[in-house]
């Protein structure tokens, strides 16, 4: 998680390739992503427990994309609560999303010996690890960023 964006406001884009209902069949997880408002995206993830809502927006850093989310909440709850950014490689066409999420063991083995280069972090009691640099060095660093920092690719299909 980030406390800042990975974009600003002149680095935002919008890939229509994005736009549709998308399914992981060996997950049992889903994707559907709608336009929303100002070039950014509505988006709602299922897995086989729940459905979480997101806010997101789509930045290009060098060659790579990377999609910027926020959980949408329909209420205020308070001022104890701050929203963070989760960041996303993704990499889209006309049948097939791919979306690496950062990885949370490298950071916290990154973390605990020392900082990602050029990157501010912070970890709790909890082991929570949160970047807190600010949006110009997480844009730096996710130009670099080895591909160890990133888990997994998870594939989703179009859905007709």
């Amino acid at each position: 998680m980030s406390l800042q964006p990975a974009y600003d406001a002149a680095s935002v884009a919008f890939d229509d390739a994005l736009v549709g209902r998308w399914q992981n069949a060996a997950d049992q997880t889903s994707a559907t992503v709608e336009r929303a408002e100002w070039r950014a995206y509505k988006i709602a993830y299922t897995d086989r427990f729940a459905t979480l809502t997101f806010h997101a927006n789509l930045t290009r850093i060098g060659p790579a994309s990377f999609l910027d989310l926020t959980q949408v909440r329909g209420s205020d709850e308070g001022p104890y609560l701050i929203p963070v950014h989760g960041v996303l490689r993704v990499n889209a066409d006309a049948e097939t999303l791919t979306v690496e999420a950062l990885d949370y063991g490298w950071f916290l083995r990154g973390v605990g010996a020392a900082a990602p280069a050029g990157l501010a972090t912070s970890v709790d009691d909890r082991r929570n690890v949160v970047m807190t640099a600010p949006t110009a060095d997480v844009r730096r660093w996710l130009a670099r960023a080895p591909d160890q920092a990133f888990s997994a690719a998870m594939t989703f299909a179009r859905v007709k």
